[in-house]
This record gives structure tokens, C-alpha cells and sequence, in this order.
């Protein structure tokens, strides 16, 4: 289930003439049907509806309170874990099936085991917000990114800590430093050893979650601009 990660190179280009070349001279030499993101100064882009559209912010509840995710974790044969911690990981024998293929991006010298959290009630700060309010995963994009990812609180047992992780990361970490003593740095990509349950059998990265939400984002912005290029056209023309 190891995965090759796709390298990327950064391309310069410019403007000119109403084409786009390579900055070192003459076309882009990419083969047909890849898609790249380009970045320029906002004040550069001519099309006011598409920099409104960009700069939208979309608060998305991607995941219910109640719904369970699991933590993946590296163990050393239990190195300096004990038998309390342990007996709160998943019996889940069935992973290597479970989890889609190539779902798990990173792999250590320690045993794969699972931690099941469940998203539990609305933290404080969600609250408050009037974009969110309830428990669940949300997501905030804004300009083709998610700029954040909150989570409502996770009740951990008092073997883990005494007080709920208030967020993902939150969680990562304790759980890490609960159950991989021999790592230097508990910190790690909640998007690659988080999973939620899809509407099948499988389990998937939240990796995947976010994509999908980001494509939703995207066609939304298209249609959005298509609506706005039909309501221009539908206007009569000055004579």
C-alpha cells in the first residue's frame, strides 16, 4: 500500500502578446492535458466577477458531530506505553482491506495501530460563530485553499489527558506522545493519518474529504461565473 509521491517543478512564465511563454524563452514544454495553478497579483486579474468569486469565503460542515475518525499510529512494541493506553486502540484487523489503496501515505519502522475518535460537541469558538455553531468537521476555503480545518472537541481518556483535545492537531499531538514516546516531534498531517468511514465499507485520508470539497468549490465558482456571463448577455446593448 506505499505510495510514489509526484515531484513538481516550478515553472516561470510570462505574459505576452496574449499567449503565455516560458520566461527562459519560446512555449511551455508540458505535455497535453496537465493543469497547473498560476499566481499573480490580484490586481492584475481583469475579471471582476472571477476576483470576487476567488476571495469568497465558504464556511462547509464536511463531517457531523458523532462521526468517528481514526488516528493512525506507529508503535515500537508498545515502548513505554502501557497496558491502560493500550487497550483503547482498535482491534481492527481488517485495515489492510478497509482502507482504500494507497490510503496510507506514511509508514515508519513501528507497528500500524488505530486510535478511534469520535467528534464530540461544538467547542467554544464554534460557538460563537454564526457560520458554524454545531459540532463536526468544518472546512474554510477561501481562494482555491482551506485556510482552516475545525474540529469540535475530542473526549480522550484521563490515561491520554485530563482535558479534551480541542483540535485535530490537538489530538494528533497527545495521541502521538501517548502512543509513540520514541518520536522526537509529535506533529504530523492530519489530512494523511486521520481517516473517516465513506458511504461504503472504506475508509479514507481526509486528504480525500478535502479534495472533494475543493472540486465542489470549484464548480460552484464556475457556475457562478457562467450565470453572471448569461445575465451580461441578456442585457440589451447601449446604442
Amino acid at each position: 500500500m506505499r505510495q510514489n509521491h509526484t515531484k513538481h517543478v516550478r515553472l516561470p512564465i510570462r505574459f505576452c502578446d496574449d499567449s503565455i511563454e516560458l520566461e527562459y524563452g519560446g512555449r511551455i514544454p508540458v505535455a497535453e492535458g496537465q493543469v497547473a495553478e498560476l499566481i499573480v497579483e490580484e490586481s492584475a486579474i481583469l475579471d471582476h466577477d472571477l476576483l470576487i468569486n476567488l476571495r469568497k469565503r465558504e464556511v462547509i460542515q464536511a463531517l457531523p458531530q458523532g462521526t468517528e475518525l481514526r488516528v493512525q499510529l506507529a508503535v515500537k512494541e508498545f515502548e513505554a506505553v502501557s497496558r491502560e493506553k493500550q487497550r483503547y486502540l482498535c482491534d481492527w484487523k481488517s485495515w489492510t482491506t478497509d482502507i482504500i489503496p494507497f490510503g496510507i501515505k506514511h509508514w515508519s519502522s513501528g507497528q500500524v495501530r488505530f486510535f478511534p475518535l469520535q467528534l464530540g460537541a461544538a467547542t467554544a469558538r464554534q460557538a460563537r460563530d454564526p457560520d458554524q455553531k454545531v459540532g463536526g468537521l468544518w472546512m474554510i476555503i477561501e481562494g482555491r485553499r482551506v485556510k482552516a480545518l475545525q474540529s469540535s472537541q475530542f473526549d480522550l481518556p484521563e490515561c491520554i489527558s485530563d482535558n479534551p483535545a480541542t483540535s485535530l492537531n490537538h489530538a494528533f499531538t497527545l495521541l502521538s506522545e501517548a502512543y509513540e514516546p520514541w518520536r522526537i516531534s509529535h506533529t504530523g498531517s492530519v489530512y494523511d493519518r486521520m481517516f473517516y468511514k465513506g458511504s461504503g465499507k472504506h475508509w479514507f485520508p481526509l486528504s480525500t474529504l478535502r479534495d472533494y470539497e475543493l472540486a465542489q468549490h470549484d464548480q460552484e465558482i464556475a457556475l457562478r461565473l457562467w450565470d453572471a456571463f448569461l445575465e451580461r448577455m441578456s442585457k440589451p446593448k447601449a446604442r
